[in-house]
């Protein structure tokens, strides 16, 4: 019984080795199979998700625009007030400067070329160039003046006339300023416009005297009284233009209304940044969310392959044991006939020796499960709908503050 015992583990062992060696080669895959499914970065769709960047959003919203909005009401009040005290009737918008400089710039260039070309003609300059230098100053001065005037003083003639006490001393006093300083600018002007009219009739740029015969002089040369009632015409525009093309005609209401157009500018341009802020924070997430994916996905794909793999050698060994168990059948019904024939009778194994001599231990092995990554369409509708009721809340945000 000995050499039959001797004999069974001699052909287990010789068919066990194989099976063992596909069994180990087994579990290599497998772990490799887990090692790649390590790397899969899990799906952690709730953790990042932007719901606490956008709350934060919702958040300043709250605290800041309901500031803006009362920035936007006491600047429209004090509008309001300035009105109601002077009585100011007219509220046009504000003007265009660009246009305004746009036409003082063709009124400096059209003045330039008039009056190089007189000076050219009567030979008072050495050239066309210096000609047209010396015009471009004596046009630049002219406009210049005109328009700081029309700026500066024609708008605070009249101001507070038609307020409710127009003889308070803190509309007398800027009106009587305003008056004192145009009496000057008209002085200063009519100086400056009749030397130019002298230099012309005097033929002179460095000799120009101011007496009634110099003066007559000036009245008879044609030249010289068109030079006159050119620059007349162009300080007349351009101190118009100063008083009307860059802000309201009536002094100071200019400040009241930049004061409205900037607090509402600032409170739209605060709501956009905010909706900016949501669509930029949605579009980041929706970036890192198919970059995960595209991850998960390449991982995937290898992952796949190798429990493919793991499958593959599994039915190997599950065929190579089958194999084995036949073989070790055979060979348990060879050595129990020899048995017998040695001992000349018929031998009975029992059934619980040949229990230890079993092969399906060995397939006893976990293969790896499927792994299935997130779909890009299912995390690009949840976060649609997060965006949606982010921006639907910031809405409702702005008009209660509107409201209140």
């Amino acid at each position: 019984m000995d050499h039959f015992l001797t004999e069974l583990h001699r052909h287990y062992t010789k068919l066990d080795k194989p099976l063992q060696a596909m069994a180990d080669a087994l579990l290599v895959l497998c772990k490799e199979a887990d090692d790649i499914k390590g790397r899969i970065k899990p799906d952690h769709s709730a953790d990042t998700s932007p719901n606490a960047q956008l709350e934060s959003v919702i958040i300043k919203a709250e605290q800041t625009l309901p500031q803006k909005v009362l920035t936007l009401r006491q600047a429209e009040q004090s509008e309001r007030a300035f009105c109601t005290t002077h009585k100011l009737i007219d509220k046009s918008v504000q003007p265009n400067a660009v246009i305004s400089m746009l036409w003082i710039s063709v009124c400096v260039f059209i003045d330039a070329a008039v009056n190089s070309s007189f000076l050219y003609n009567a030979h008072m300059v050495s050239g066309p160039f210096a000609a047209l230098l010396v015009s471009f100053l004596i046009s630049l001065t002219n406009v210049a003046l005109s328009v700081s005037a029309g700026y500066f003083i024609g708008r605070f003639l009249s101001y507070g006339s038609n307020s409710a006490d127009p003889e308070a001393t803190e509309f007398k006093t800027i009106r009587n300023r305003a008056r004192w300083q145009f009496r000057v600018f008209i002085g200063v002007m009519a100086f400056f416009i009749l030397t130019v009219g002298l230099v012309r009739s005097m033929g002179s740029l460095d000799r120009v005297a101011h007496s009634l015969a110099h003066y007559h002089e000036l009245l008879v040369t044609p030249e010289a009284v068109f030079l006159v009632l050119l620059n007349v015409c162009i300080t007349i525009f351009s101190y118009n233009k100063g008083r009307t093309g860059f802000s309201h005609l009536y002094g100071d209401y200019s400040t009241y209304q930049q004061s409205v157009v900037a607090a509402r500018d600032d409170l739209y341009r605060f709501y956009d940044d905010l909706v900016e802020e949501i669509e930029m924070i949605c579009d980041d997430s929706e970036d890192n969310a198919k970059v995960q994916v595209t991850a998960q996905s390449k991982s995937a794909k290898q992952y796949h392959k190798k429990v493919t793999e793991c499958h593959q050698a599994y039915r190997e060994l599950q065929e190579a044991i089958r194999g084995a168990e036949n073989e070790f059948s055979a060979s348990v019904a060879r050595l129990i006939n020899s048995q017998s024939v040695l001992e000349g009778k018929n031998l009975t194994i029992p059934h619980d020796l040949l229990v230890p001599f079993a092969f399906t231990n060995i397939a006893a092995i976990k293969l790896p499960d499927a792994y299935r990554p997130s779909h890009p369409s299912v995390s690009s509708s949840v976060l649609a709908k997060e965006k949606a009721a982010a921006l639907k809340r910031l809405s409702d945000v702005f008009k209660r503050a509107l409201q209140s």
